[in-house]
């Protein structure tokens, strides 16, 4: 994504240090695993451990049969990276809320106002039965060990919610940026919504193939990664030469200026939207997508409803300076995709924004 403002580009340069999360693609391991988890101390990667009664599972290509790679108990996959990666129940179709969540300690603690990269890989065994929307990461202060295998009462840090049309029959990456508060050293990998929260659906194909997985939805886990990056850095950007906005290219516009609490413009926007007037006339042919978004305070359904009016402030303003209404899309997204995770005045700040997307076709 590319950030422009009336005279600054705002340019994502992400400087990669040392992963903090050790055998982040479960590699190592004490003992290569002969059978399915019955224990959470039967959980065998190196460094990883289950923090509930939860018996989240460890496969890798040394093994036979049930736990190998790529042929095992629950499906048939290729580790993401390696030979190795960790298996989890994120759902099943019973009121009790089953989970199993993977956990590890970082090799140090984050370090406060530091922004960290959180990302992992994700697949749904091709045994599961059922697919859901949802799996997320949190981050703890102190390790967690509780003496339940239900849902963990912990709100995540990164939760990703997929389209249950797709099937998840591929690696699919689930990441954010997050501001960290200072002494987060513990992470896991899970579920964190409830069955009532969470969305499923059936494929009904998979029937029988596993009589463990037929009402469940499994996941594989790997590569896991945490590393802090650079803030974002600011480019200069001259308005005059209009070859720097290119076509399917997300921008965020940090200028646009709206009233407290309103979609009401600011004179102050004014200046970035005759920049986009000027743009969408030096181009005929293009289109152009408006997102809003905001913040991470208020309901989900007022600020869904403030992102998508401020949204079509800006294509109203569009349309009253001779942009062809056919060439305008508006959408409001609130709070789903904050650009940041934290709730700092700082990340804020950065969430609420309008985004723009030009397109050639």
């Amino acid at each position: 994504m590319k950030w422009f403002t009336t005279c600054c580009l705002f340019v994502a340069q992400v400087c990669w240090a040392q992963n903090l999360v050790p055998n982040p693609g479960f590699e190592e391991f004490s003992q290569c695993p002969s059978s399915f988890s019955t224990d959470p101390k039967d959980f065998g990667p190196s460094h990883w451990n289950s923090p509930s009664q939860g018996t989240p599972d460890y496969f890798n290509k040394c093994a036979f049969g049930d736990m190998d790679v790529p042929r095992n108990w629950a499906g048939v996959s290729f580790a993401h990276s390696g030979v190795g990666y960790a298996g989890l129940y994120a759902w099943n179709n019973t009121k009790h809320n089953y989970r199993e969540y993977a956990q590890c300690k970082l090799s140090e603690p984050l370090k406060p106002g530091v922004f960290y990269n959180l990302q992992f890989y994700y697949r749904l065994s091709s045994y599961s039965v059922y697919a859901i929307d949802r799996i997320g990461l949190a981050l703890l202060n102190a390790e967690l060990k509780v003496d339940h295998d239900s849902l963990l009462d912990i709100t995540p840090v990164l939760t990703r919610i997929n389209e249950l049309e797709t099937l998840t029959n591929e690696w699919y990456l689930a990441s954010t940026k997050y501001h960290a508060k200072g002494g987060e050293q513990f992470l896991l990998i899970g579920n964190f919504s409830s069955n009532t929260v969470t969305s499923h659906r059936k494929i009904e194909y998979r029937e029988g193939k596993s009589v463990m997985l037929g009402g469940s939805a499994y996941y594989y886990i790997d590569d896991v990664t945490v590393s802090p990056i650079d803030i974002p850095a600011i480019d200069s950007l001259n308005l005059t030469s209009l070859s720097a906005v290119k076509p399917n290219e997300a921008y965020v516009l940090n200028h646009i200026n709206f009233e407290f609490n309103s979609f009401q413009l600011l004179p102050s926007s004014f200046p970035q939207l005759d920049f986009l007037v000027t743009i969408l006339k030096k181009h005929p042919p293009w289109k152009i997508q408006l997102n809003g978004h905001t913040d991470d305070q208020g309901s989900d359904e007022y600020n869904l409803t403030l992102s998508g009016n401020r949204a079509r402030s800006v294509g109203e303003y569009l349309l009253q300076h001779g942009v062809g209404s056919d060439r305008i899309h508006t959408q409001g997204f609130g709070k789903q995709k904050p650009l940041l995770q934290g709730n700092d005045d700082q990340v804020r700040s950065l969430n609420r924004r309008v985004e723009v997307k030009f397109s050639d076709y």
